[in-house]
């Protein structure tokens, strides 16, 4: 703490410290965001090394969205922290019920009656379907509830609000797989052939139920077919194998540093900028600024779906560009499609920020989330009706990089710098053009090969945040 002696301090614009510090007039330096990164890095360190793994629903991921809100009330008008109920077990509940279903279907060929093993592969299909691919829970509230915590901020500008930008990431980690994609032999062992199993008895199921409609039998209680009654003692013998799938998620949760903390972290450091730019007399005029934290993205969404039926009220004209997995420079991607490729975000809003990424000299495209790579948040925004996008920066083939998501190795020292730093210019821009109304202005001069305040002044160097 410092004291002032002999007299009172004269305010000054604030944040920075001038290197010249015998000039009349402080020469403010500008935020880069260099340093920004570097600073998200830092908190998501921090974080990690005080609250460990933060699986969705448990202790350490709700202290982790406190802080995060106490970081936000540096540089925000408003922050709120919300608890919420969270069914996070539903989401791999499938996997367990696979195990079961799968004798239950068998039991049904056994007994001649293919039409009930076919229905009850079908409505189980269907619920799978429900919950893991299009992320729309069935009977979620009759399983085990734990509480989520969501946090957020707010920037308020100087004069009516006509546009909102919201900036998210989320803090929960996944829980770990026993058998991780890395260790190709053991994941094709025991998770993809008992999927494999698994599809094979539906196909039994049909053949069956269409001989047994051909030869007049179908509700008689009878031996299957010879052909099914091999396939069926196969699949019989090969139970045991999916086994493994009952303890395939395991209650330990990864580090989660790039997926997903360092977003929550820039979230907190795109805050503090445009507080820095609001204390130096350059406010937003018509531009509310949000800032979110949300838990409970690695079970289904569960948190930001809850944060956008709660919150749809601080929505003034939104755009919300969510980060997940920023972690090669190289690999900067703004999804036009999220859901596993079957919720629809906005392409607009994606193309034109891979135009602003590229104006800055970012190598960057747009596409659809692959098949069977989960969701982000950003559809939880989309289905409220938002133009909604996610920056992400991953491989998602897993094999040209490392793909350390959802494994122990997901530290900070996986997430590249200029990774979370190209990110940072690209928000900032991003809300320069709202503000000006230019989002969506078709001209060549508005994406020129420029990074927010790279060019103006010198380094920035941190002081305190205030005068006090």
């Amino acid at each position: 703490m410092r004291i002032p002696f002999f007299r009172k301090r004269k305010k000054t614009a604030p944040l920075m410290v001038s290197e010249e510090s015998t000039q009349k007039r402080p020469k403010l330096d500008t935020l880069k965001a260099g340093r920004l990164a570097q600073l998200a890095l830092e908190l998501t360190s921090s974080l990690i090394e005080t609250f460990g793994p933060r699986v969705a629903g448990t202790r350490e991921s709700r202290e982790s969205a406190a802080v995060i809100e106490e970081h936000l009330k540096k540089y925000c008008t408003t922050t709120e922290y919300q608890e919420f109920t969270l069914h996070s077990r539903a989401s791999t509940l499938w996997l367990k019920m696979m195990v079961a279903v799968y004798p239950v279907v068998l039991a049904f060929l056994w007994f001649g009656l293919p039409l009930l093993g076919t229905l009850s592969y079908s409505l189980f299909c269907f619920y799978v379907f429900r919950e893991y691919l299009a992320f729309k829970p069935l009977g979620e509230k009759y399983t085990p509830s734990s509480k989520g915590a969501n946090c957020h901020g707010s920037i308020e500008p100087e004069k009516e609000v006509l546009h909102t930008v919201l900036f998210s990431g989320h803090h929960d980690s996944a829980r770990l797989y026993r058998y991780n994609k890395l260790d190709r032999a053991s994941y094709y062992k025991k998770v993809l052939f008992p999927f494999f199993l698994f599809a094979l008895l539906g196909f039994s199921s049909v053949v069956q139920l269409i001989t047994e409609i051909v030869s007049m039998r179908l509700f008689i209680v009878n031996l299957p077919p010879l052909g099914n009654f091999i396939l069926n003692v196969l699949l019989t013998l090969c139970i045991p194998l999916l086994f493994p799938l009952r303890d395939f998620v395991l209650e330990e949760g990864s580090p989660g540093a790039g997926d997903n903390l360092i977003s929550s972290s820039m979230a907190v450091q795109l805050a503090r900028f445009f507080d820095w730019k609001k204390k130096c007399g350059q406010p937003l005029q018509h531009t509310r600024l949000i800032f979110c934290s949300f838990d409970g993205e690695e079970v289904g969404l569960r948190g930001s779906r809850n944060w956008f039926d709660r919150n749809l009220d601080l929505l003034e004209d939104p755009i919300h560009l969510n980060f997940d997995c920023p972690y090669y420079e190289d690999e900067l991607t703004f999804l036009e499609r999220d859901v596993n490729g079957l919720q629809p975000l906005s392409s607009k809003l994606a193309r034109r920020c891979v135009q602003i990424a590229q104006g800055m000299g970012y190598k960057a495209q747009s596409a659809p989330i692959p098949i069977f790579a989960g969701g982000t948040d950003a559809a939880s925004s989309a289905r409220c009706g938002v133009d909604a996008t996610t920056l992400t920066a991953i491989a998602w083939d897993d094999r040209s990089k490392p793909a350390v998501y959802h494994t122990p190795d997901d530290n900070v020292s996986t997430i590249e710098p200029k990774a979370v730093e190209h990110a940072l210019s690209i928000a900032i821009r991003l809300v320069e053009l709202v503000e000006d109304d230019l989002l969506y202005e078709e001209s060549d001069t508005l994406f020129k090969d420029e990074k927010p305040g790279e060019e103006e002044l010198p380094d920035l160097k941190f002081s305190r945040f205030s005068t006090r």
